[in-house]
């Protein structure tokens, strides 16, 4: 007894600097102790509330309406625990769910089954957590009907191309067009949607690229972008002479005389460019036309015959 009196007086007896030890050795022993226990796993029932996300069920909104509580008895550490237990109830888990795994059940409601949820286990219970199983067969979602719409996509671009080079064509965007979801009200003001802008200079040869949309407010789009392609030539003007060929003609009527065709050609020419191209002149025109006049044409139009003029554009007839 006396002994043990004479460990109570120590104790109570020393100085503040020995008191300040014992209390931060006390700490480091309670939390490393903490920590130890913490990260051990424990089996337990864990109930987590999932607000399902899904875009590609096309027809409804992109996130669920409600909350679906997922229950499964876990093998989890204690830090998934009491994430569970503190923030689970009022902080719903975020899961993007695949199209594939949500199953129509009725208008509106998808059903997903205890084996595909089990795929997002850790998406919903922690990258710790080991399903032993799930207390219900089948998880249900609510996702509001939404109306759609199918407007052109529209390129907001600045494109400035090198000297002597063109555009052969218009931008080609694939998809050119998508489909936007909103309320009735929203999609009767919405005519097109419009990329985000893209500045290119000095362009000397095709350009592809991929650019995000511009997404109207309170709607979702059927794709997030679209690729675009810049059609980029370059051009070279030659003159080439040729001699009309008579269409509807009478027998006997002299040829005409030669003409000029001046055409912007992709770079570079063949050298027999000037026999892939013919002009007529169409003889019944003529009669409609007071001064004897008739418009030149080009019979067809090769591929690398980007633009032409004719000089001259009419063949008149002797009075």
């Amino acid at each position: 007894m006396g002994r043990l009196r004479q460990i109570l007086r120590g104790v109570f007896h020393l100085r503040r600097r020995d008191w300040t030890v014992l209390v931060l050795s006390f700490l480091a022993s309670a939390s490393v102790w903490t920590l130890h226990n913490l990260s051990l796993k424990y089996s337990v029932i864990i109930s987590v509330p999932v607000q399902a996300e899904c875009d590609a069920l096309d027809g409804y909104a992109s996130r669920a309406s409600e909350n679906e509580t997922v229950q499964a008895k876990c093998r989890a550490t204690g830090f998934d625990i009491l994430r569970d237990r503190f923030y689970g109830k009022d902080s719903p888990c975020r899961v993007r769910f695949s199209a594939d795994h949500l199953h129509p059940r009725e208008s509106g409601v998808f059903y997903m089954t205890a084996k595909d949820l089990g795929l997002y286990a850790h998406d919903i219970f922690g990258e710790s957590a080991s399903i032993e199983y799930f207390l219900s067969d089948s998880s249900f979602f609510r996702f509001q009907r939404r109306e759609y719409k199918k407007v052109p996509v529209v390129l907001d671009a600045s494109i400035n191309l090198a000297p002597q080079y063109v555009m052969p064509s218009e931008v080609a965007l694939s998809p050119d067009s998508v489909l936007v979801y909103a309320e009735p009200q929203l999609l009767e003001r919405i005519a097109s949607v419009s990329t985000r802008k893209v500045v290119l200079q000095a362009l000397d040869e095709v350009y592809s690229a991929s650019v995000r949309l511009k997404v109207p407010p309170s709607t979702r789009l059927s794709v997030p972008q679209v690729l675009f392609t810049v059609p980029v030539v370059r051009q070279v003007e030659r003159r080439f002479r040729l001699v009309p060929r008579w269409v509807n003609a009478p027998a006997g009527l002299p040829a005409p005389e030669e003409v000029s065709l001046v055409a912007n050609c992709v770079f570079p020419v063949a050298e027999n460019a000037q026999d892939e191209v013919e002009i007529e002149a169409d003889y019944a025109l003529a009669k409609d036309s007071p001064s004897h006049g008739i418009p030149l044409r080009l019979k067809s139009r090769p591929s690398w015959l980007l633009s032409y003029r004719i000089e001259p554009e009419i063949l008149f007839l002797p009075e």
